[in-house]
């Protein structure tokens, strides 16, 4: 396989086995303590329908067909919000089910990232081309010589680094938030030799570790100037915006500290999407005049 489709036919497979893992994780095997015994109110086996569609549209995608590709997009939409939350509602699971299900998530935005951009690429090429771009035994086509310029001057364009300024400001406030929601977990004692890390209730406190491994994760792509990027981190900003602001109430938080490090931490959040928004308002940073073009003037 050598097309443009096999990244994305990839990681649909591994989604798949993922999906797979986590019903395994979730005793949903037979004999297991969660095959068809009420437990996850008998929820926890559509993993294993999930993993058998799944692989279905890869096989479809596989060979060729754009509806399905585009099936398949609208499908990680899904997975990528029902996978967070099956985590959690369905009641408490093993910490080795909640690692996969947003595992899963991780690489269904991944395959959506991916699925869009040959999506988008197949619309830009000729009818002849698409064709070859949607075969996974040809190489993606190259654009003549001067669509490629044009094309890589509109890529860099579109993705082109943004003022030093800004990308100061949004890492700085990035690395403030991670600072805070780090503070946040280690006062609530998620800690070594701590509380107890578990799926529901109060022991979900650890979960502030890896909202700051994530909002790095992805500002160290943004502060490059990468629009995906910064729309996501934007995103992740506003969820850990919202998060922060209601998760005292539902949690019955009465500490004032833990309040208090729950206010820094949405406002930090607010300010780090509104700080990336401006970014993306005010483009790349202005390309310099080279010396040749200086002294010609």
């Amino acid at each position: 396989m050598a097309g443009a489709l096999r990244p994305v036919v990839l990681l649909m497979l591994f989604a798949s086995l993922l999906f797979v893992i986590d019903g395994l994780f979730d005793g949903v095997y037979p004999g297991g303590p969660a095959w068809f015994t009420g437990r996850y109110e008998n929820l926890a086996e559509i993993a294993y329908i999930f993993a058998i569609l799944n692989t279905v549209v890869a096989v479809m995608v596989a060979r060729g067909s754009e509806r399905s590709l585009q099936s398949r997009i609208a499908l990680s939409v899904f997975f990528i919000i029902e996978r967070p939350l099956t985590a959690f509602i369905l009641g408490p699971k093993p910490i080795e089910s909640v690692v996969t299900h947003f595992a899963t998530a991780g690489v269904e935005l991944v395959i959506l990232v991916t699925a869009l951009r040959v999506w988008r690429l197949g619309h830009s090429l000729a009818s002849g081309d698409v064709d070859m771009l949607f075969s996974l035994e040809t190489p993606v086509p190259a654009a003549p010589p001067d669509e490629a310029v044009a094309a890589e001057r509109s890529t860099r364009r579109a993705s082109g680094a943004i003022t030093a300024r800004n990308a100061w400001l949004i890492g700085g406030i990035t690395l403030l938030l991670a600072i805070v929601l780090v503070a946040d977990g280690a006062y609530e004692g998620f800690v070594p030799g701590g509380r107890e890390w578990s799926t529901s209730g109060d022991g979900l406190g650890w979960l502030v570790y890896l909202f700051a491994a994530v909002a790095l994760i992805v500002a160290a792509r943004a502060v490059h100037g990468r629009r995906l990027a910064m729309r996501a981190l934007i995103a992740v900003a506003l969820i850990l915006f919202v998060e922060r602001s209601f998760s005292p109430f539902a949690l019955h938080e009465q500490d004032p500290i833990a309040l208090g490090l729950h206010a820094v931490a949405a406002f930090v959040s607010l300010a780090l999407a509104l700080a990336t928004a401006s970014a993306i308002r005010g483009g790349p940073a202005p390309e310099q005049a080279s010396v040749p073009t200086l002294e010609a003037a």
